[in-house]
């Protein structure tokens, strides 16, 4: 044996111990909350994952709202103590609220969960420029395709205008495409019947002009899977950004949504192919909406599938992926077969959160050893000294 060889095997063995010692801790933590769920501290649990975070160079983030943020305490102090990023799921929308007529803008609920954010020192992941949801009343009666392109710039433009140098990243095209019979794979309606395929070009040239410094993120659901739609569905985007990137588009990020089906087999080596794929054009890769369903699962297994399928999904990014959002802090009642990071239940000191089953294998796969294969590029933004520091 070599010295390399001698090297390796001690630290091979190293790392097995560690990994062995990690999951008893990880697995202690989860049964102990399982077993007591009103002792467990939140704070706690959340604490500890920023921690893992911090040392293995990811930031970990987490969907909110105003109005979350302002009317649950217990949420948003663990938002606070748990995460380096936030993410907006409706405030900054293209809708009503934020653009409630052609010619106004209202940005009052974008500013306060911005400030909050920058008051705390964590990034900020604005939520979304273009969609082809959710759009204003007024949309379908007054854009045409004369007008479109200036109705769309002036949007992109005076959006990212407004919070330059306090925004991490931008979603600026949110699920461009869709099964609509085009050869390219785009979604139809609304944009492209306006203004055609180089509505994406636009509208991330326009962020960059507005905001040089921001990440620029094109965002994309359902590409995980081993099904033929998604393996499709991968391939179509792997082609749509290898021609943004050759036309000198500046896309700087493909944001993977990550709505995971507990049912549904993962697509461990195509995804991975995937990645390094995107990796080699230059571009780096956000896991942008975690979270995953118990659909077609059957109800003793629902426990353990959501488990397992965190598991195998964040060990399949790991090295890949620097940023990590969850789709949400809690479960809702209104998604009910949604899994988050924390659980949330009533008892006599009124509501309280329990982890789920995302909490463990978060944990365990932020705790490993090696994290991204190629970390991203120096924050050179405008962000403030504390955000930009809680970026590396």
């Amino acid at each position: 044996m070599t010295n390399f060889d001698q090297k390796h095997s001690v630290h091979t063995m190293n790392r097995r111990a560690f990994l062995q010692s990690l999951s008893a801790t990880v697995v202690g933590i989860t049964a102990t909350a399982a077993a007591q769920p009103a002792l467990l501290k939140p704070s706690s649990a959340v604490a500890s994952l920023k921690l893992a975070a911090q040392q293995s160079g990811k930031i970990l983030g987490t969907y909110t709202v105003k109005y979350q943020l302002l009317f649950d305490p217990q949420a948003t102090a663990m938002i606070a103590e748990g995460f380096s990023l936030i993410a907006d799921g409706n405030d900054l929308k293209f809708s009503d609220r934020l653009r409630p007529s052609p010619d106004s803008f209202d940005f009052s609920s974008g500013d306060t969960v911005v400030s909050w954010a920058q008051q705390r020192h964590m990034l900020f992941r604005g939520h979304c420029l273009i969609w082809w949801n959710g759009l204003p009343k007024w949309f379908n009666s007054y854009v045409n395709q004369k007008n479109a392109e200036q109705v769309m710039v002036k949007h992109i433009s005076t959006v990212v205008k407004h919070y330059a140098g306090r925004v991490y990243s931008w979603d600026v095209v949110n699920e461009p495409l869709h099964n609509d019979g085009r050869p390219d794979g785009l979604r139809r309606k609304p944009w492209v019947d306006l203004l055609g395929p180089q509505y994406i070009d636009i509208a991330f040239h326009t962020a960059a002009d507005a905001d040089p410094k921001a990440r620029l993120v094109l965002n994309e659901c359902y590409i995980e899977h081993n099904t033929p739609g998604e393996i499709g569905r991968r391939a179509t985007l792997l082609a749509l950004v290898t021609r943004l990137k050759k036309a000198g588009v500046p896309i700087t990020t493909i944001g993977m949504q990550s709505h995971l089906r507990g049912a549904t087999p993962l697509d461990g080596p195509g995804l991975t192919r995937f990645m390094k794929q995107i990796q080699d054009l230059g571009l780096d890769i956000m896991v942008t909406e975690l979270d995953v369903d118990d659909v077609d699962v059957p109800g003793p297994k629902v426990e353990q599938t959501v488990s397992d399928k965190y598991s195998q999904f964040l060990d399949i990014v790991n090295p890949y992926v620097r940023v990590i959002t969850f789709e949400g802090l809690q479960d809702d009642p209104a998604a009910p077969h949604t899994h988050n990071l924390f659980l949330r239940s009533k008892d006599a000191s009124g509501s309280a959160y329990m982890t789920a089953g995302a909490f463990g294998p978060a944990l365990t796969a932020l705790q490993r050893p090696g994290s991204s294969r190629r970390r991203s590029p120096t924050v050179t933004s405008t962000l403030s000294p504390a955000a930009t520091s809680a970026a590396h």
